[in-house]
């Protein structure tokens, strides 16, 4: 269990068809002309009616079951999601939904890791993290990634000015691609254009060099969240050839999401915790 814990720090009548069937060919029409307005709109427009789709409640909570693959090993496990706007991303792991025994939380600030099988912690900045700053990495990055929202590098929030600096590509089927390039730096968006919703991302760093690294996001299995939807299953997909440990991959599928904003925002490691260093912590990893 030591050793999972450090590599994680995903019968019908003939009317009843009839019904069925007029219903799904009203859907189909509605979402081909849907897809013809996105078409012709201008693409400021586009990427506003991407942004504005959104989730905009302050707290995201849900029962999460985890897949990780790092250092070329495997690991399922249960716990939970819980993200503040703003403050904080937390990931607890609880193997069946028992006692936690493990926590990786972002908050503007700091990276935190927390092995409670272990009592050994890490506490360190974005820069101080090898995965992080090689791919370009802060919080509100990775905010955006788990929130399945547009964003640009340094900026907290997307004004309306901000939104002319993406690029919007011809629609292709049911998705358009939306883009933003800046020297080492490209993202690419793929959107479904019926529904409005980001599907895929994609960002590369350090763009045709020998430091180059790529973050590739996969969303999907959208579920209802207040009025607007947002995915309950995500990929998230790390390489960089930077990193000790290679590729890593999660994935993470979520249930029973809801808004509830009962819980702290921080966490307080206990003074029996020993604070181990970043390059500790990840050499462990590879070792493993």
């Amino acid at each position: 269990m030591m050793k999972k814990i450090t590599v994680i720090l995903a019968a019908a009548a003939i009317m009843a068809a009839c019904g069925t069937s007029k219903q799904a060919t009203t859907t189909k029409t509605t979402q081909q002309q849907t897809v013809a307005t996105a078409t012709a709109a201008k693409p400021i427009d586009y990427v506003r009616r991407i942004n504005d789709n959104a989730v905009y409640t302050k707290n995201i909570v849900a029962k999460a079951d985890f897949s990780i693959n790092a250092s070329g090993r495997d690991l399922s496990v249960s716990g939970r999601l819980a993200m503040r706007r703003d403050e904080v991303i937390r990931l607890q792991l609880s193997p069946f939904g028992l006692m936690e025994v493990g926590r990786l939380e972002f908050t503007p600030e700091y990276v935190l890791l927390i092995n409670r099988m272990n009592k050994e912690y890490v506490k360190a900045t974005y820069n101080d993290v090898d995965f992080l700053s090689a791919n370009g990495l802060d919080f509100y990055t990775l905010q955006a990634i788990f929130w399945n929202e547009l964003f640009l590098p340094g900026h907290k929030q997307l004004s309306d000015t901000d939104l002319g600096q993406f690029s919007v590509g011809q629609t292709e089927g049911d998705t358009r691609q939306i883009t933003f390039d800046k020297s080492r730096l490209g993202f690419n968006w793929t959107t479904e254009v019926a529904r409005a919703l980001i599907t895929h991302a994609l960002f590369t760093y350090d763009k045709g060099t020998q430091r180059a690294s790529t973050v590739n996001v996969d969303y999907s299995d959208f579920v209802p969240m207040g009025s607007k939807r947002y995915p309950s299953n995500q990929k998230v997909t790390f390489d960089s050839k930077q990193m000790r440990t290679g590729k890593m991959v999660l994935q993470f599928t979520l249930s029973g999401i809801s808004n509830d904003g009962k819980w702290d925002a921080r966490t307080t490691v206990s003074d029996k915790y020993t604070k181990i260093t970043p390059e500790q912590f990840f050499s462990r990893l590879g070792s493993m």
